[in-house]
């Protein structure tokens, strides 16, 4: 049998019960999209769960775009790569690795799986990705200039008839239900979204889910072993544009970020009043690239002016990774 399994995002009882009910065997082949880690209560426990997976059958474990951010924040932890690392749900991550006094270490184990994820795996007459693929021959496609492609892509992935040689299987765009199209199968049905954990057997073209369990802990946060909410604080230099209400774009830089809010200064000479005032509400995004920014609204808590900068406290109360509104955060 052929088993492709969704993004799971730390939902690692989920994973349990979803294996359970696949009970996959020694000649089965499971392949992971990507999307193992962040936002959820364990993924120290879905990599876990996958390693010893690979004891008893055959297991292709994709790279998903948070692991590509994740990656980033271990090779560069001031980079803009672990920037939207944690402000993409990271931080429960980094959660799930702690130990005493808020400290984290990731066996080695965990950090050779994380390097060794592949981009892509074919078979006969399915085509494995995390996101999507370009509009060209599978064959032409490039691990190296495709792979943000590959990683981040929507539109116009979601909405293209084209007919590749092989069936697309991906994740990345959260669904209600799974999709099986003509030339493209989405089993993304977000689990971490109150949604369903989904697995497709492709050789008989069905669907496994099992429902994310609400009973289960509630999502921890980084320097909080215990589960209680600690904002631990980051350093590092991400571009913030927000839109003003004649929908003109202002350049900010973080000074420091975590996955509730951001400190940032503006870019450039000062205006002789501050752009924004206590308590309004701002919309932007954090990131330089349109496919891997992240889309937010936030509250400003706080105004200074320090020559020869001035600076803005945001609350950020919902953020999106999506170009098309779908996964959007509340923020408690």
């Amino acid at each position: 049998m052929l088993y492709a399994i969704g993004d799971i995002h730390g939902c690692a009882h989920e994973l349990d019960l979803l294996l359970s009910k696949i009970a996959p065997q020694r000649d089965d082949t499971v392949v992971f999209l990507g999307d193992y880690i962040d936002r959820g209560p364990n993924s120290k426990g879905v990599i876990e769960r996958i390693l010893a997976l690979k004891q008893v059958t055959n297991v292709v474990a994709l790279k998903g775009n948070h692991e590509a951010l994740f990656l980033d924040f271990l090779e560069s932890p001031q980079s803009v790569g672990a920037g939207l690392f944690i402000l993409n749900g990271g931080a429960a991550t980094l959660a799930s690795y702690s130990g005493p006094g808020g400290t984290f270490e990731i066996p080695q184990s965990h950090i050779e799986f994380f390097q060794a994820l592949k981009l892509t795996y074919e078979t006969e007459h399915h085509f494995f990705v995390h996101a999507g693929v370009p509009n060209k021959p599978l064959r032409e496609i490039n691990l190296d200039s495709d792979e943000n492609l590959l990683l981040w892509t929507r539109q116009p992935f979601l909405n293209s008839s084209y007919a590749w040689e092989k069936r697309v299987v991906h994740g990345h765009t959260p669904t209600a239900t799974p999709e099986m199209k003509a030339n493209r199968i989405n089993i993304d049905t977000g689990c971490v979204y109150n949604g369903s954990l989904t697995a497709v057997e492709l050789t008989e073209g069905r669907f496994i889910q099992i429902p994310r369990d609400n009973e289960v802990s509630r999502t921890p946060v980084t320097g909080s072993p215990d589960g209680d909410r600690v904002a631990v604080r980051f350093n590092g230099r991400l571009p913030v544009y927000v839109r003003t209400e004649n929908e003109k774009s202002i350049q900010f830089e973080t000074l420091n970020y975590n996955q509730f809010g951001i400190l940032m200064k503006e870019i450039g000479t000062l205006a002789p009043l501050p752009h924004f005032k206590l308590g309004d509400v701002i919309n932007g995004s954090i990131g330089a690239t349109s496919e891997s920014a992240i889309q937010f609204e936030g509250t400003i808590a706080r105004v200074e002016t320090k020559l020869p900068m001035r600076i803005y406290a945001v609350r950020i109360n919902r953020v999106t990774n999506g170009n098309d509104g779908r996964e959007w955060i509340e923020r408690p």
